[in-house]
């Protein structure tokens, strides 16, 4: 802060000799709130006292807390969420702005998700162009710096080719920590003699390469499976071939959908939960899908393919219901919901029926042959 903003150097240099716990390292016997009171917020707003402050003409003072679900004391990382919001709405205009990024963690979105703090979600920005053009750079510095890669290029002509790209693309899934992580793979040593000897051998093996998130995935897992239903709802949203939202789950287990919500929402870090009960609960990464649905890998997580006969089922008893109630519904023939004097009726009708119309031939041929 003292090198960043010269003006506050005096003060910060006076909190620190008031309080010498500040100066304990690697670590502080004060909490991250009062550390960032005493050294931050403080000697900024003292400064200003004193007039405009210089080195922040034209542009607040930025501080990036990085990853801040690290952390695993999550009282702590809720004081400091607390008294950064309370210093802001008693100082709104001091030039200083927070940039925190995150995975999605209740404890942490449930603070911030408040009037003056700007939530993004980097999921719905995050396309396969953008996976492109990262792919793009690493190639291309890979090239200029990799005397192998040239040779091949000038033999070989352009790579990876087109399709090869494209492949990688698809199977990174949208996620840039997996983009990353195969890259490494691909360009990783050729000394070791179990590998292929140049990148462009090892780029075919990535395309069957795991994410690596296994162990995120089963500890994550793991925070809600004491909760009722808990298998039946991970079961639910690993095989549908199209995603439901929380109503709809509700609906087709014939649980509440506070049952749901209380199971995912210590998920949010593998699993996007809306903030609505109308919109598609969806996975972070298709690998997701994939750890759940090979018992060898998920465990005591594994969603059992016999889970496709109860959503089978419990779709044929909800349609019996719907029929009962409404015995002049008709099923849409493009498969966008049922419709009685050409009106939607449900939410039921709307986003479960047509989702689940696909399964159950799937859940049939899966157990009873033909």
């Amino acid at each position: 802060m003292a090198a960043a903003v010269p003006e506050t150097a005096p003060f910060v240099r006076a909190a620190a000799t008031a309080n010498p716990a500040l100066k304990n390292f690697p670590v502080p016997s004060t909490s991250v709130a009062m550390q960032m009171q005493s050294l931050v917020y403080g000697p900024l707003k003292s400064a200003m006292r004193f007039g405009p402050i210089r080195s922040l003409a034209g542009h607040p003072f930025l501080i990036v807390i990085d990853g801040l679900d690290e952390c695993e004391d999550k009282d702590e990382v809720e004081d400091l969420i607390e008294s950064m919001l309370a210093f802001f709405d008693e100082d709104p205009f001091i030039p200083l702005r927070v940039f925190i990024t995150s995975r999605v963690e209740q404890h942490i979105q449930s603070q911030l998700d408040v009037p003056g703090v700007l939530l993004d979600n980097l999921v719905d920005h995050c396309s396969d162009d953008d996976i492109t053009a990262f792919l793009d750079v690493l190639f291309q510095d890979a090239k200029r710096r990799n005397p192998v890669i040239r040779a091949y290029v000038r033999e070989h002509g352009e790579w990876p080719t087109p399709s090869e790209k494209r492949k990688l693309v698809e199977h990174i899934g949208g996620s840039f920590i997996f983009a990353s992580a195969v890259f490494k793979f691909i360009m990783g040593s050729n000394t070791r003699s179990n590998h292929p000897t140049t990148a462009m051998d090892r780029l075919p093996l990535a395309l069957n390469m795991n994410p690596g998130l296994d162990e995120l995935y089963a500890q994550t897992l793991a925070r809600s499976e004491h909760l009722p239903h808990f298998l039946n709802i991970i079961s639910t949203i690993a095989l549908l071939d199209a995603p439901l939202p929380t109503s709809g789950i509700a609906e087709l287990l014939g649980i509440g959908i506070y049952e749901v919500v209380n199971v995912l929402v210590n998920l949010q870090a593998i699993i996007q939960v809306p903030g609505t009960d109308d919109i598609p609960v969806t996975l972070c990464h298709t690998s997701l899908r994939d750890f759940l649905t090979t018992q060898s890998r998920s465990g005591r997580f594994f969603a059992h393919p016999r889970h496709h006969v109860r959503l089978f089922l419990r779709t044929t008893e909800c349609e019996l219901v719907l029929r009962k109630r409404r015995p002049d519904a008709l099923v849409d023939p493009k498969g966008e919901g049922y419709f009685s004097d050409r009106t939607q009726i449900s939410p039921f009708a709307r986003t479960v029926r047509p989702s689940l119309s696909t399964q159950a031939p799937q859940c049939w041929s899966l157990h009873w042959p033909t």
